[in-house]
């Protein structure tokens, strides 16, 4: 984009400036030749006695040195409008360059984004303004030495650029908390690429630094307002799950207390009223234990785990409930898959409840389809039904604490699977559309989620 165009009169890539002066030059030089042969044979006819009478008037009065003077002024003028249409073109071309190179400059102090680019051999080569302001350097103070010298003031960018410099140009952006002009902190993200010449050839680095401190700033304040909207829906949907339990507990409590006052109370009536009370509060130490377990899930216990037998086995668990309610299961094993790493108990839960929610959009009966292979260095498995599907605008909620469609659904199950696959560093994906079922996707590294030590 910065290339210079072509004049706008122009033979192919040869300004006509030039075309014509070349012309003219040897035009001169025919002329020459011309001239020099008429005079030669001028002598000969003179010296064989025949009159010359055919020669030019020009010509008949010139003498060989007198000849070759007129010769050499005409060569000189031609060279001299050579050497003059070379240096009108010198002057155009370096005009041109200065103006594409001014250009150029005004475009790298102008956008926001910082530009630090190194030569092949490590040293810095350039840095404009705004990278000047986020690094707190100087230009000036730092061109042409090595990169570690440059920026001392900052090494945990310098190391990251020595990585990238390396060789690892593959580098993912990475944000750094820097303190820029004026004292100010701000949070940068730095990305790294190859400088390269027209040759398509590797000949420095290439790095842009982009101040992202209101970004940032704007991204947490959004993930604490998606915290407290998760919030408030978990909080009303334990109300509201709470609420029934208690409402039951508080009537029975009335009946019996209603048996005991008048007289002897009827025995049977009573044990009917404390099964209720013990149900009740049994339904509520689930409510409690299952909202605990969303909250704060257990710290996986990380070991080897074998994927395919881990679905086998969750897989014989459902089956007498998939074929009362007419399903067919069928799966696809991927023998070869490598164990992972991760808590088997959690894994197995996970599993479990993606498969009963999958058997419960199908009470009419269907077909459940289970795949497990290796995509990269992911573990994945697929769990597929023929059900009803799911609504577009009811997507984005599948995994929302308390959601659910079904009368009888307590919505946490998903939620709870999603929580702890989360936690292995992995993802649950859902695609779906009505009409033509729902498959839910586990995606766990094979390499095992990192523990919290080694994250902090």
């Amino acid at each position: 984009m910065f290339r210079p165009g072509h004049p706008r009169f122009s033979l192919g890539y040869v300004p006509v400036r030039l075309a014509l002066t070349a012309f003219a030059l040897i035009g001169l030089l025919l002329a020459a030749a011309v001239a020099v042969g008429i005079q030669y044979e001028r002598h000969r006819l003179l010296a064989s006695g025949a009159p010359a009478a055919g020669s030019p008037g020009l010509l008949r009065g010139l003498s060989w040195p007198e000849l070759v003077a007129a010769f050499a002024v005409l060569l000189l003028a031609a060279i001299g409008l050579v050497l003059f249409g070379a240096y009108r073109n010198y002057r155009a071309v370096t005009q041109t360059f200065e103006r594409v190179k001014s250009l150029m400059q005004n475009i790298l102090e102008s956008i926001p984004t910082g530009v630090l680019t190194l030569d092949a051999g490590g040293a810095v080569s350039s840095l404009n303004g705004p990278g000047e302001r986020l690094l707190g350097l100087r230009a000036s103070a730092i061109r042409g030495r090595p990169v570690g010298e440059a920026l001392q003031a900052v090494p945990e960018v310098t190391a990251w650029v020595l990585d990238a410099l390396a060789g690892d140009r593959l580098l993912q952006e990475h944000d750094f908390a820097l303190t820029a002009e004026g004292a100010r902190r701000v949070t940068v993200r730095a990305a790294a690429s190859d400088l390269r010449t027209e040759a398509r050839q590797t000949d420095g680095l290439v790095v842009l630094l982009r101040d992202i401190t209101e970004v940032s700033r704007l991204e947490a304040q959004l993930r604490r307002s998606d915290k407290l909207a998760a919030l408030g829906t978990l909080s009303a949907g334990v109300a509201h799950e709470v609420k029934n339990p208690l409402h039951a507990l508080g009537l029975n409590l009335h009946l019996l207390q209603a048996e005991l006052v008048p007289g002897p109370p009827n025995g049977n009536a009573v044990r009917g009223y404390l099964d209720v009370l013990r149900s009740e509060l049994q339904r509520l130490d689930r409510i409690v234990e299952n909202f605990l377990r969303f909250a704060k899930p257990s710290v996986p216990e990380i070991k080897p785990v074998d994927i395919a037998t881990l679905v086998e086995r969750v897989l014989g668990l459902v089956a007498f409930e998939a074929a009362d309610d007419g399903v067919g299961i069928e799966t696809h094993i991927d023998p070869g898959l490598p164990r992972i790493l991760g808590d088997e108990g959690q894994i197995s839960q996970v599993f479990l409840n993606v498969i009963i929610n999958a058997l419960q959009a199908m009470p009419d009966g269907g077909s459940l389809v289970v795949t497990t292979r290796r995509d990269g260095d992911w573990a994945e498995v697929a769990v597929k039904d023929t059900g009803p599907g799911i609504a577009e605008a009811v997507l984005p909620h599948v995994f929302d604490p308390y959601f659910t469609t079904r009368p009888s659904g307590v919505g946490l199950g998903l939620a709870i699977a999603h929580r702890i696959v989360q936690g292995h560093q992995g993802s649950l994906d859902v695609e779906s559309h009505v009409g033509s079922g729902t498959t839910m996707i586990i995606r766990l590294p094979l390499s095992g989620p990192v523990r919290q030590s080694e994250e902090g």
